[in-house]
């Protein structure tokens, strides 16, 4: 006779346990933060997932799907945490985000540019309405586009969830739709220029299938590490025509 007072909490106990570890940061690659050649923390990217245009996101590409998402944060030593030794005397730390892409574009948008809403006030992708968080914190309320249920935490200096999506519709007949990030971390200082620490460079790609097929589902590029910003990320900054910034960056 099977004792259903000691099978319940084991099933109880595996729910949750299943919980607890579909909401755990799965980390796909980590870039080095340095300030003058000192180790001051990590730029973690995620593993990526997959959902069909914010909706039934897993870590396994579906036939539906049209895009992907990420989690980024960044972790500082104690020699980078504005609280300890704060080696490139920073007054916090902030992620900004470029996006390239050769898909039909909303009025006012450009195939390069910075990944922040019209209305932003400055270029940080940390920012309402932009998913984000600081220190230790939950992860976001819409968990539509997220593979997991429910809210987990996350410890960071700053961190970043995002979940870009190009349906058919924007499509460019007989191309591969291909969408490119570059995210930066940025030392913000309040009274002299701000300086970028360390960035790495993400995307996907949908191959053109032709016929009924149209675009297969998202491939994921991978994540590339630099100890430095690019030159299309310059440019991209200093030619914005949504926010002045490029004053106050420290390449200048």
């Amino acid at each position: 006779m099977v004792n259903y007072y000691k099978v319940l909490p084991l099933i109880l106990l595996s729910v949750l346990s299943h919980k607890l570890w579909a909401g755990e940061l799965k980390v796909g690659k980590v870039c080095p933060v340095t300030y003058q050649k000192e180790s001051i923390g990590r730029l973690i990217f995620s593993k990526p997932w997959y959902h069909s245009s914010r909706s039934n996101a897993k870590y396994i590409p579906g036939d539906n799907a049209t895009g992907i998402g990420l989690e980024i944060h960044l972790k500082n030593n104690f020699n980078g945490k504005t609280d300890g030794l704060n080696l490139a005397d920073c007054d916090r730390y902030r992620l900004l985000q470029i996006r390239k892409t050769n898909a039909k574009l909303h009025q006012g948008e450009r195939g390069i540019q910075i990944d922040i809403p019209n209305e932003a006030e400055n270029p940080f992708y940390d920012n309402a309405p932009l998913e984000h968080g600081r220190g230790l914190h939950k992860t976001p309320k819409d968990d539509a586009d997220k593979p997991w249920q429910g809210r987990f935490f996350r410890d960071a200096s700053v961190s970043i969830y995002d979940t870009p999506y190009v349906s058919d519709s924007y499509g460019v007949e007989g191309k591969d739709l291909e969408v490119d990030f570059e995210t930066c971390a940025i030392c913000e200082r309040d009274q002299h220029y701000d300086l970028v620490l360390s960035c790495g460079t993400w995307g996907y790609k949908r191959e053109y299938m032709g016929g009924m097929t149209g675009w297969a589902e998202p491939e994921f590029k991978g994540v590339q590490c630099s100890s430095s910003a690019s030159q299309l990320f310059q440019t991209t900054i200093n030619n914005s025509n949504r926010v002045e910034y490029s004053y106050w960056i420290h390449w200048r």
